[in-house]
């Protein structure tokens, strides 16, 4: 596959949307300690020293180039700081209301275990895999299944488990090859397996509104993902997606998103008239017809965090079209 080929549909067709200059993503990240943001720097040189962002012209997804990731010690100094490792998320319920007591579950991407443990109580036979020896070790800690896994680097299979479900909560994203997630799954599989992948929503209000999120770019995420190009990558390895769900926004939040994107909110705050915190809750709520009628009509699609996609596993039918790919 070409540098410029899209890593979901496989097709030629690019546009430039984004430049990014990753001292700046580092200061982003890392605001009031210098020092690990030089630790970041010189790290994530090893990857790439600059990225663009790219949009597919077929199926829409952004992807970086290059598609490099830094290495693991990267992720470890910035998760430290910035303590990613949620103790839930909305997905993980949608999951488990679809798996029965007793059936397998293979969590790819399963961290320190949180879903596992969540698993273990519902009385799901669960395992994870993770690239981080230290995520693994904590999970075995716990008394959790768990093995190391480098998806990147073409991994050892080892004795095949076929399993049920197989799920991978916000770690497609951050693979260098998105499809190696599938092929991998599919080595899992058995007909009939489903599928679960969360990824950032497109439909989510930072993305909606244009605001922007230094973790939602590379070097921590190399691709940005819609129902389409999830669908298209799907397809190209024996996964079909059969649902997309989007985690919901409470009324509450989308009015306070709505209010503080609004053009008028966004002139008053470049001219600094928020000169206290009772100045702009005052001015927030003058806002709230405003937001609710937007929120009722034009921006009724407005979604919290996450997307979840659920594929079905169609056997070998489609194998060898995604033999080779990358």
């Amino acid at each position: 596959m070409s540098a410029s080929a899209c890593p979901a549909c496989g097709l030629s067709g690019v546009e430039l949307i984004a430049r990014h200059n990753l001292a700046e993503q580092h200061a982003l990240l890392a605001p009031a300690d210098a020092t690990l943001q030089q630790e970041l720097a010189a790290i994530a040189a090893l990857a790439a020293t600059e990225y663009v962002m790219l949009q597919c012209l077929h199926c829409g997804l952004e992807f970086s180039s290059p598609m490099r990731t830094p290495p693991s010690e990267w992720y470890r100094l910035a998760y430290a700081a910035l303590n990613l490792y949620p103790a839930h998320r909305w997905e993980f319920d949608e999951v488990l209301r679809h798996v029965r007591q007793g059936e397998s579950l293979l969590e790819i991407g399963c961290g320190t275990g949180v879903f596992l443990e969540k698993c273990r109580r519902h009385g799901v036979e669960a395992a994870g895999l993770d690239f981080s020896a230290y995520a693994v070790e904590v999970c075995r800690s716990r008394g959790l299944r768990a093995s190391r896994v480098d998806l990147a680097n073409q991994p050892d299979l080892g004795a095949i488990e076929r399993v049920a479900h197989i799920a991978g909560f916000h770690v497609i994203e951050h693979l260098e090859r998105p499809a190696a997630l599938f092929q991998y799954a599919r080595v899992h599989a058995q007909p009939g397996s489903h599928l679960w992948l969360s990824v950032p929503s497109n439909l989510r209000a930072v993305r909606w509104f244009g605001q922007r999120d230094c973790l939602d770019e590379p070097p921590h995420h190399m691709t940005r993902w819609n129902a389409a190009a999830l669908a298209e990558i799907g397809a190209r390895h024996s996964w079909r997606m059969i649902e997309l769900q989007y985690e919901p926004l409470t009324l509450r939040a989308a009015v306070w998103w709505i209010s503080v994107c609004s053009p008028v909110y966004l002139r008053w705050k470049a001219a600094q008239r928020f000169r206290s915190r009772w100045v702009e809750r005052s001015f927030r709520t003058l806002l709230l017809p405003y937001a609710i009628l937007r929120r009722l009509t034009t921006l009724r699609h407005l979604s919290g965090h996450s997307m979840l996609a659920q594929f079905v596993h169609e056997g070998r039918a489609a194998q060898a079209n995604s033999n080779g790919d990358s």
